[in-house]
């Protein structure tokens, strides 16, 4: 770096960085360790971590419209355990938004607003910035405003932003605006939850779009693409999946492979377990046996698209199999997928 030459009140030199030359970069990470701390922010949120805000309810008030949100202590918590604290931070800028028109209770007002831009930075990966704004007569306007630009300025960063694509959900609500029986509400919730969840960038076999057979208005099969399963559950670590891991995965499965299916495959996979065996180990059995089910299916999927038509619809009436989405049983299947690969070789040698 270039210098400028100074001398103090004792004749010694003393050296000053030159304040015109390019300022150093800053630092940033590798791209792997990038994409390794992206994804760990977006994580899904365990299911007690997420609240539920009613948008529109009966006339009665006992059921209602809810879409999921996170606190902004729960945004803070994933931050520090990824990061680490003291190793992120963000600042905030506040306008205000005067002389605002509006019409209240048919009469003409004026009201203003209070608006935050709050930004995170994060070293070596970037900063982001949201906005939250809130009447300015609420009494709670500055907090409201505060946190919704804190939580969009984290959705940038991959931070709940699945939660904006969950599905809303009808439900009995308590006095306090959340669902009045968990239990109840629960596996509907996880089920949507887990559908909001983004498709990996790479496409497992399992994972990408497979042909289907459904029935047309007249009765006749057609072929059509259709989308595979929702990101198939992935390999599963040597930890014990929590009851919320399980529920999640359960949903993925019984989309992945259609209800019948998917009771049929685990019942074979539970009846397997030796007795004894420790609840993890157990579970990572049939999630085994259940990823073998969606490969299979897929397999079955990409033969009946090289089968003619209509010798796919003898083949599916014979083991009486309505359309791919509702196979009975995995016997089914495996009938199914041995007289498609019988069919194509015989297609072969006649071509």
């Amino acid at each position: 770096m270039a210098s400028s030459i100074l001398l103090d009140s004792r004749g010694q030199v003393v050296s000053l960085p030159d304040l015109t030359a390019d300022p150093a970069p800053a630092a940033t990470m590798a791209t792997d360790e990038r994409k390794r701390v992206i994804a760990q922010l977006g994580e899904p949120f365990a299911f007690n971590d997420i609240r539920w805000r009613v948008i529109q309810s009966t006339k009665d008030k006992k059921r209602g419209l809810v879409v999921p949100y996170i606190k902004a202590s729960v945004i803070i918590d994933r931050l520090n355990s990824v990061l680490g604290e003291g190793c992120w931070s963000r600042t905030y800028q506040q306008r205000t938004i005067e002389n605002i028109p509006l019409t209240v209770d048919g009469k003409s007002a004026i009201k203003g607003k209070i608006a935050i831009i709050c930004e995170i930075e994060i070293p070596g990966i970037g900063r982001n910035s949201g906005t939250g704004e809130m009447w300015s007569d609420d009494a709670n306007a500055l907090t409201a405003a505060d946190s919704q630009a804190f939580k969009r300025s984290a959705e940038c960063f991959g931070i709940g932003l699945y939660l904006r694509r969950v599905e809303k959900l009808w439900c009995d609500i308590g006095p306090y605006g959340q669902p009045a029986d968990l239990n109840k509400f629960r596996p509907a919730a996880v089920a949507v939850l887990a559908a909001a969840l983004p498709r990996s960038g790479t496409a497992s076999p399992a994972q990408q779009a497979a042909p289907a057979v459904h029935e047309s208005g007249n009765g006749s099969r057609t072929q059509r693409s259709v989308p595979g399963p929702i990101a198939r559950p992935a390999a599963q670590t040597a930890s014990t999946p929590t009851r919320d891991e399980l529920l999640v995965k359960k949903a993925l499965y019984i989309q992945a492979l259609g209800e019948p299916l998917y009771n049929d495959a685990a019942t074979k996979a539970k009846s397997s377990i030796v007795p004894d065996t420790p609840s993890g180990d157990a579970a990572q059995q049939i999630m085994r046996s259940l990823n073998e089910a969606c490969d299979l299916l897929t397999h079955t999927r990409q033969l009946a698209a090289g089968v003619a038509p209509q010798i796919v619809d003898q083949v599916l009436d014979t083991y009486k199999v309505q359309t791919f989405a509702a196979v009975p049983s995995m016997e089914a299947l495996g009938n199914v997928r041995l007289a498609l690969e019988t069919a194509m070789d015989c297609q072969a040698a006649a071509a």
